[in-house]
């Protein structure tokens, strides 16, 4: 017969005994707390970015070969413009402008003087021409200037301006008492864009190999970016399990007796994230193998291939691993099982992968103050300086990426300083759960 008193004795000391745990505690509190603080800085952070380039002025160049815009009045000079609107336009002055909903829209007369100034970085909204049969065929050339952004949040209203703007001079150019069947047709659907992407030689790339460049400056960083966390969580599932099994099996006890936590650590760090880098090396090489054609394809076009982010990828993720590795295996040895441990771990994994969290930012912006500040913290720097290697490898100094490499080497020597303490503890806790100020005073962390 069961006796429920005997029962709910034994389901309080279970309860309590677990809900006392440091470690329940802080997998049931901290990390979502943790997570919301993350989730929550980063999103203000890209809502104010996000608001900040949508305020700005987007310039941008225009040849009319319709002559749809041939009535000087629309036009003005730069005296007749806003302060802001003036400082923004401010290198290409000595022509008509005209500003429509945070959009200047600069006139010149040829495509060739519109691209003289793309080329000289006057124009950031890119040059729009508008073909002599536009309004037959709604054809709108648009040429931007090779390495720009990837995606550009300041200028995503340019388009549509341009297309209120092309309605409202079909509408009034057409003097028929019936609208003729191309005029309604252009006015239902005033854009058909040809893209082109402009290069500082002069050469021009079309639109099939300005998306394969698009694809590959977003995709590349995108995928480095998941084969990291991937290597990070296969890796460190191998660190957790074998540091429960040793504990359970007591053979760490027998390591601890000719070996010190430093060497412990570092020689599991070592050998299993090599073990499970392996792994992963064979799924990628399989990957490739794959897609084979796809990367034969791409290499037929004029395309900037990054291979400067390829080739700086596995320095970056070997120090990369290491230093997060190392927290890890410290933290996970906390842990008195492997769901447990594998919870205490999360936390580093995602501080590794928050530049995907800005990825928006990173991609306007690669060389922007987010990304250099990100660039020299030793959780972001490896997958930051893949996306800005990827987006605009000029862009990245030589300095900026010693200067990570130190830092990345600086805070690995710390962390296996201090995840060794936190080890010889994690290793030894038995059937008694001391509190983290205790954990910390045995680990020498606190005087």
């Amino acid at each position: 017969m069961i006796r429920p008193s005997r029962v709910g004795a034994i389901a309080r000391f279970e309860l309590v005994n677990v809900v006392k745990r440091p470690t329940f505690l802080l997998a049931t509190f901290g990390l979502p707390i943790f997570l919301a603080v993350v989730g929550g800085v980063l999103g203000l952070v890209q809502s104010s970015f996000l608001q900040r380039q949508l305020d700005e002025i987007a310039v941008c160049g225009i040849v009319d070969e319709a002559g749809l815009l041939a009535d000087d009045d629309i036009w003005s000079d730069i005296d007749a413009l806003e302060p802001d609107e003036r400082a923004a336009a401010e290198p290409i002055a000595d022509g008509p402008l005209l500003v429509l909903r945070s959009v200047v829209f600069r006139r010149f007369d040829t495509e060739e003087e519109g691209e003289a100034a793309l080329r000289d970085d006057h124009l950031p909204g890119g040059l729009f021409v508008i073909a002599e049969d536009y309004i037959e065929t709604g054809t709108v050339a648009v040429f931007t200037q090779a390495g720009g952004p990837v995606i550009s949040a300041r200028h995503s209203a340019v388009e549509p301006t341009l297309a209120r703007l092309l309605r409202d001079r079909l509408l009034r150019v057409s003097t028929d008492a019936e609208v003729s069947a191309d005029v309604r047709k252009r006015v239902l659907d005033p854009l058909e864009i040809e893209r082109t992407i402009l290069t500082s030689a002069g050469a021009h790339r079309g639109e099939r190999e300005r998306t394969a460049e698009l694809v590959l400056r977003m995709g590349i960083p995108f995928l480095l970016g998941i084969f990291l966390l991937t290597a990070l969580l296969f890796s460190s599932g191998y660190l957790v399990q074998t540091v429960a099994v040793d504990k359970e099996s007591k053979i760490i006890e027998v390591m601890l007796s000719s070996a010190d936590p430093n060497e412990i650590l570092l020689g599991k760090l070592l050998g299993l994230g090599a073990a499970g880098l392996i792994q992963l090396l064979v799924w990628g090489a399989m990957a490739l193998f794959g897609v084979g054609g796809v990367v034969a394809y791409i290499s037929t076009m004029q395309v900037a291939f990054p291979w400067e982010a390829i080739m700086v990828a596995p320095l970056f993720f070997a120090l990369g691993y290491l230093f997060i590795g190392s927290l890890m295996i410290a933290t996970g040895s906390l842990g008195s099982s492997v769901a447990e441990s594998q919870k205490l771990t999360i936390g580093w994994a995602i501080l590794a992968v928050t530049p995907l969290m800005v990825l928006l930012i990173l991609l306007e912006e690669p060389h922007g103050p987010l990304g250099r500040v990100f660039s020299v913290i030793p959780f972001t720097a490896p997958l930051t300086l893949m996306v800005r290697l990827s987006v605009d490898p000029d862009g990245v100094a030589l300095s900026e990426l010693a200067l990570a490499v130190a830092s990345l080497i600086l805070a690995t020597w710390v962390a296996i300083r201090i995840g060794a303490r936190l080890f010889r503890v994690g290793l030894l806790l038995g059937g008694s759960r001391p509190s983290w100020r205790e954990i910390a005073k045995q680990a020498k962390l606190l005087d």
